[in-house]
């Protein structure tokens, strides 16, 4: 019985450490799209995504391939790396449902920029992804922007 004990205890652990390492797997992923995003750099942005991902788009009630999706964010990196706008975005997680090769995450982000003139446009929207790690690298399936909110949510969101 207490061999039976401790391999379920060390089983626990074990999950527990594997848990950690998805997670911070996953904010690396994140963090790498938002360094693509305040860089302009939109090669390595669309590198996040798997080939095949879809974006749902709850606002207009749509949903695309993430191909067409690109084509309509271009323009915004472009603008970013030339200097005419900075760009940055920002997460926060409600739920993180992972195991070792998926993942399903339910949060606000919030993206926003600021023209030559110190306009600052802001954008909060509720989201969930889901995502797959394929040789060792996590990419985004599909990318679900439900609905907007604003900042009193997202500062109550903290």
């Amino acid at each position: 019985m207490r061999k039976l004990f401790i391999l379920t205890l060390f089983l626990s652990i074990q999950s527990i450490w594997a848990d950690d390492d998805v997670t911070a797997e996953l904010d690396a992923a994140w963090d790498k799209l938002k360094t693509t995003v305040s860089k302009g750099d939109f090669r390595s942005y669309k590198s996040i995504y798997h080939r095949d991902a879809i974006l749902v788009n709850g606002i207009t009630n749509k949903s695309y391939t993430i191909k067409d999706a690109f084509a309509g964010w271009k323009q915004g990196f472009e603008d970013t790396r030339s200097g005419k706008i900075t760009a940055q975005v920002d997460v926060m997680f409600s739920q993180r449902l992972t195991d070792k090769t998926t993942a399903h995450e339910t949060g606000i982000f919030h993206y926003y920029t600021i023209d030559k003139e110190g306009k600052q446009n802001d954008s909060y929207v509720h989201f969930e992804s889901l995502w797959v790690k394929k040789n060792n690298k996590w990419f985004m399936m599909m990318e679900y922007q439900k609905s907007r909110t604003d900042k009193v949510e997202w500062d109550e969101f903290k």
